[in-house]
């Protein structure tokens, strides 16, 4: 189905044995889930183009007789290539999975720390809202370029990859790395929709978090 424009996409750290998001202090927000639409020092945070890939396993046909007589497909693990306008500094390192020195320095983990991504698009008409959720992610940084400014302010955005894999909660989207959600679905829940894609995912109140359920 047609979409247009990027409503917004929420994130959050999970933990890497029982993925559940992790919250407080240790987390992207203090309710676990983080919404990339404007926090200290990142104003014009947000996205500017979201790019997935293999969202469908690769098929592999099977030959005798000199025909074609089946056909397997592999599992899906898709990724999404990310423009930010701006992404708050902490936010981004914590999802790269760098590691602070307490003394303002980050360096590079060996160890993959897991991460929940969900992005809001809509339909032509604007009248339905499509979520794509991509789980168990590793998250990576493309190169980085600086330019002088001049007559004109030269910016350089943030470039995510987010590289999903099998769930690490049982059961989780029967098992595959990402899922497709939209108010279509005269069944569907904003809420139950969070709950499933960030395991203890708790509503918050409208004073707590980052305004995790704002651009719902």
């Amino acid at each position: 189905m047609a979409t247009q424009g990027i409503v917004g996409a929420w994130f959050a750290k999970a933990d890497q044995n029982t993925g559940q998001i992790i919250a407080g202090s240790d987390g992207l927000d203090t309710t676990g889930v983080y919404f990339a639409d404007g926090h200290t020092n990142a104003s014009a945070e947000g996205l500017t183009q979201v790019q997935f890939a293999n969202l469908t396993g690769t098929v592999t046909p099977g030959y005798a007789n000199n025909k074609q007589k089946r056909a397997s497909k592999g599992t899906a693990y898709p990724t999404a290539q990310t423009t930010f306008l701006d992404l708050e500094f902490n936010a981004q390192q914590q999802m790269l999975g760098m590691e602070s020195d307490g003394k303002g320095g980050y360096t590079p983990s060996d160890v993959l720390k897991p991460v929940y991504a969900l992005f809001k698009t809509q339909t032509l008409d604007k009248q339905h809202d499509i979520y794509y959720a991509l789980t168990n992610c590793h998250v990576t940084t493309g190169n980085k370029t600086l330019g002088t400014n001049n007559q004109n302010e030269v910016d350089s955005n943030d470039e995510l990859t987010f590289n999903s894999k099998s769930p690490i909660v049982d059961g989780m989207f029967k098992g595959q790395a990402y899922k497709v959600y939209s108010t279509i679905d005269q069944k569907f829940s904003f809420d139950d929709m969070m709950m499933e894609v960030f395991p203890g995912y708790k509503k918050p109140t409208s004073t707590s978090g980052s305004g995790t359920t704002a651009g719902q």
